[in-house]
């Protein structure tokens, strides 16, 4: 719910942006570290609270890396879910991670595509406004 809320935010911020790619720039930098961020400390908590959960135990660090070679989709496997809650978890972060980069792109592109749109064209209307007068 937090990170939907930071992205609705940026989309909006980036629709109303004299410069909205560079704004699509500064969402892409902080979405997906966020993204990463949340569920490593959601494998942290789980960790903490079902000792089981993973084949070891994770320090943030651990649970960083986890998040990330998940996201990559690289799985090295020296780290794995042992626990159906920690499974659904992470089968959660597989799915999201999927639509995350789908939707983001899109949502991006689109908020981009608006701020264009609503700016004024270069010289060319500010001749055809001064010409109409």
């Amino acid at each position: 719910m937090f990170f939907a809320g930071v992205l609705a935010w940026q989309v909006r911020a980036i629709t109303r942006s004299g410069y909205p790619k560079l704004r699509a720039s500064e969402t892409l930098a902080t979405a997906g570290p966020l993204f990463l961020l949340i569920f490593s400390v959601a494998y942290v908590l789980l960790c903490t609270n079902q000792g089981d959960a993973f084949s070891e135990t994770l320090s943030r660090t651990d649970a960083l890396y986890f998040a990330v070679t998940v996201f990559a989709t690289v799985g090295f496997g020296d780290i794995t879910p042992e626990t159906e809650t920690a499974r659904i978890v992470t089968m959660v972060k597989v799915l999201a991670g999927l639509v995350l980069v789908g939707m983001i792109a899109r949502l991006l592109l689109g908020a981009v595509r608006v701020a264009e749109e609503r700016q004024p064209t270069d010289a060319g209307s500010t001749e055809t406004s001064e010409h109409d007068r």
